[in-house]
């Protein structure tokens, strides 16, 4: 039987075993995590998630409720760069939806449609799913590429991991400290010549899309391609993440 919110019934549990096992093979434990970037991921408040973490599961939430305080938590965290909130006939320009509708769906006084969702999810690009998942299907889905990336690192440093950490997942953004350790332990890999046919064994046992993760990270450290720029800040202009 599936959990109450729609996860197997460990999925979450999995992913947050499997990131602890790696973190303690790397001699790291979670606080190299950036909580304040899963909650601006997520929408979950930065106090909530230690306790998702240890296995807290949240009472069920009516789903207006849950869709008007993501929302609110979008506007009070994608501000322009003047500091300013994001105002109702902004929001709703770009959304597609019309002034009077963002008000009520920030008060909760109206469901919003399915084109409503969709056009507040591509307008604040944030991942579909961000209003309607529960807190714990939100961490799950944004602790997957910090697991990657820490399968990756353990991979090029050599340490041995075991068949659940090795279940990384395939997409996702990076995390600050974490995406650090990957570039460096990618780098003293390249720096050994006599490392690099064993690194280059290791990358192709990887699967197909975390290979396609893990080339741009090699390509900047040879100087072939120019860092992202393009990282999410709270001080975006256009209200988008």
């Amino acid at each position: 039987m599936d959990a109450p919110d729609g996860l197997q019934p460990d999925a979450l549990a999995a992913v947050v075993a499997s990131i602890d096992q790696l973190l303690q093979s790397l001699g790291m434990d979670r606080s190299v995590i950036d909580l304040q970037r899963l909650s601006y991921e997520t929408g979950i408040p930065v106090e909530q998630i230690p306790a998702l973490f240890d296995g807290h599961v949240p009472e069920p939430e009516n789903a207006q409720e849950t869709f008007r305080r993501r929302l609110v938590f979008l506007r009070g965290s994608r501000l322009k760069l003047s500091g300013k909130q994001l105002t109702l006939d902004e929001i709703g320009e770009g959304s597609g939806i019309s002034h009077g509708q963002v008000a009520y769906l920030l008060k909760g006084q109206r469901s919003p449609g399915v084109a409503a969702v969709s056009g507040l999810e591509t307008y604040f690009g944030v991942v579909p799913g961000f209003f309607t998942a529960t807190e714990r299907q939100a961490l799950h889905r944004a602790l997957q590429p910090i697991q990657e990336q820490l399968t990756h690192v353990a991979l090029l440093k050599g340490t041995g991991i075991s068949a659940l950490a090795m279940r990384s997942s395939s997409v996702g953004s990076d995390n600050d400290r974490i995406g650090r350790e990957l570039r460096v332990a990618v780098a003293e890999a390249l720096q050994q010549p006599e490392e690099v046919r064993e690194l280059t064994h290791q990358m192709r046992a990887l699967p197909p899309r975390s290979r396609t993760r893990i080339f741009p990270v090699i390509r900047q450290i040879l100087g072939l391609e120019r860092p992202d720029s393009s990282q999410p800040t709270d001080g975006s202009s256009s209200g988008r993440p």
